[in-house]
């Protein structure tokens, strides 16, 4: 009995902590998916799906009346004085893997959905070097000309950053360099303007936001900011990770105001505090792997 109650307690100081820390999302602007990997291939970092589950997941939003919404209709729905319709959910993913033009690409083609991807632009066509990669099992990014397909079957595309490196502990110059060159290979490669910025690892801060506004992007990406949720800020716009653990059947709960949204941001959020690892984890695996000997 005493186990019983201090867990009652604790779940009871974690939802008031929320409340008052984060509290229910605004209603005003569709709410925003993120995804990563879509793949079968089992990933131990967790920010993966597999095809059938992530198809699964659009197809029951869609039965649930939802609609969804381009990244262009998305930054109309945000700069007018009207705001959101209701029921619109746009869908994004970051790092731009190669499964998005084998797998995803034809999928949603097929059901009709726009969506959006952020692209590492250092990394096009390579493989993620970046990331931990636990296991040993890297995945490769999409190559320029499958992204010029895409873009010419209604894709958008935006910046992830040159290199994926957490922003927040560069400094301004240094940011806003990775936003430049970020920004201009997509505009080269694809002959239209990168409108949008998504955070790596979804990191943000006041300095940062003002590199994203300076560097030209109409909007930026976060994942779960560190403000209100009440607040809309389109430099540091609210996104809903969708990962491998989280079921089909409880999709909706990840945006919409109820009991179980306070559980499941507290989650999200704790898997993205623990993503913020990588760079760390990834240095003390290079050394551990005796790639730095003799140097």
């Amino acid at each position: 009995m005493p186990i019983l109650v201090a867990v009652v307690l604790f779940v009871a100081a974690v939802y008031l902590w929320w409340r008052i820390r984060y509290g229910n999302p605004s209603t005003n602007h569709p709410p925003v998916l993120c995804f990563h990997k879509i793949s079968d291939r089992f990933c131990w970092e967790g920010t993966w799906t597999t095809p059938d589950r992530f198809f699964a997941y659009v197809d029951r939003i869609g039965r649930l009346g939802y609609r969804f919404v381009g990244m262009d209709e998305y930054l109309e729905r945000i700069g007018s004085s009207g705001g959101a319709a209701d029921r619109e959910v746009l869908i994004t993913f970051d790092d731009g893997y190669r499964e998005l033009y084998d797998i995803v690409l034809p999928g949603l083609e097929a059901r009709g959905i726009p969506f959006h991807v952020f692209l590492v632009t250092d990394y096009v066509g390579m493989e993620n070097v970046w990331d931990l990669s636990l296991g040993r099992r890297s995945f490769r990014h999409l190559e320029w000309s499958e992204i010029s397909d895409m873009a010419s079957r209604g894709v958008t595309f935006g910046s992830h950053g040159a290199t994926h490196r957490d922003l927040t502990r560069m400094s301004p110059e240094e940011a806003r360099a990775e936003m430049d060159r970020s920004k201009t290979q997509i505009e080269k490669r694809l002959g239209r303007p990168a409108r949008t910025f998504s955070y790596p690892f979804g990191r943000c801060n006041d300095t940062v936001e003002s590199a994203a506004h300076d560097a030209g992007f109409e909007a930026a990406f976060s994942l779960y900011p560190p403000h209100r949720n009440s607040r809309f800020d389109r430099y540091a716009i609210r996104r809903h990770g969708v990962y491998i653990i989280d079921p089909v059947s409880l999709i909706e709960n990840k945006w919409q105001p109820g009991p179980l949204l306070w559980m499941e941001e507290m989650k999200c959020r704790a898997i993205n505090g623990v993503a913020v690892l990588t760079p760390l984890l990834k240095r003390l695996s290079v050394r551990g792997s005796g790639r730095d000997r003799g140097r």
